[in-house]
């Protein structure tokens, strides 16, 4: 081996050794950490026995925790038992209800912080079905968020937008979630995307990735199925091109992969097999 090409070699293995283990795994194209939303995906078999199946969910390899409550323990037991079993108190909720309510913002608020939560999401824009909104209504919950995105900041926490399908559909000409992007405060709100629901909605999460770069702290990792019905599928079992996703985690800014199924007929098992899937997964 020529000097040159030794000394470029070692230069570039210490560097390697020098980054951060999370930027390893990202450099080498596999997940650093994958996490997982207990209450739907968890289902019963989280609720009837939340610690025998949290103790399981580590041991898959899961690690952040998108949750309310305290699955039945108190705050301070649960605390003790999240480090014991080295899972992570990630993610917790508010609602739009809560925009108009400054009380219960904080409330929400509190509940997070009393488990180190560094993110809280809102997962519906609207204190009804959502149906028959004009472009003018998204902009006034774009505003709405962007007040509680500032009360959360101040308390240390990043304000979550989740999407579904609803904010894909064409409006008056025009695409909702567009209007917004364009209206949200980057500063105090980001997005939680789901990669089933913007799928569903019939758009590119590849494409919106690009189109809105930097604004994606987590996705929602969610499959869908080979049917007609476009319905939910165990991650790794579905139609959705996670790699061709994940290749743009610089680009979009994600630093947590939450794995997410609405109504698995199984819990225990989807969890598995998408923790494996996970696992395994090069991009």
């Amino acid at each position: 081996m020529q000097r040159r090409t030794f000394i470029q070699t070692a230069g570039m293995a210490m560097t390697a050794m020098l980054l951060p283990e999370t930027l390893q795994a990202q450099a080498k194209g596999k997940l650093p950490s994958f996490g997982i939303i207990t209450g739907n995906t968890g289902g019963e078999w989280v609720k009837n026995n939340p610690r025998e199946a949290l103790r399981e969910i580590a041991r898959l390899g899961y690690t952040d925790l998108e949750f309310g409550g305290d699955f039945g323990m108190g705050i301070p037991e649960l605390k003790k038992f999240l480090k014991d079993t080295g899972l992570k108190a990630l993610i917790g909720s508010t609602s739009m209800q809560a925009m108009d309510n400054t009380a219960q913002l904080e409330k929400d608020i509190e509940q997070c912080k009393l488990l180190d939560k560094k993110y809280i999401a809102c997962y519906w824009p609207w204190t009804d079905d959502g149906r028959n909104k004009k472009l003018d209504d998204w902009k006034r919950v774009a505003e709405k968020l962007n007040v509680g995105g500032r009360i959360c900041k101040k308390s240390g926490l990043q304000l979550l937008y989740h999407n579904h399908d609803i904010e894909f559909r064409l409006t008056e000409g025009k695409i909702p979630f567009d209007t917004l992007m364009a209206h949200l405060d980057k500063n105090c709100v980001n997005i939680e995307l789901d990669l089933y629901w913007i799928t569903k909605g019939e758009q590119s999460a590849v494409a919106y990735i690009q189109k809105y770069p930097g604004r994606y702290p987590v996705f929602h990792v969610k499959d869908m199925d080979h049917t007609g019905e476009k319905s939910f599928a165990c991650v790794g079992e579905g139609r959705i091109d996670f790699p061709e996703i994940f290749r743009l985690h610089k680009t979009a800014g994600v630093k947590h992969y939450i794995v997410e199924h609405d109504h698995p007929a199984n819990p225990k098992e989807c969890i598995t097999a998408s923790a494996r899937y996970l696992s395994e997964l090069r991009f």
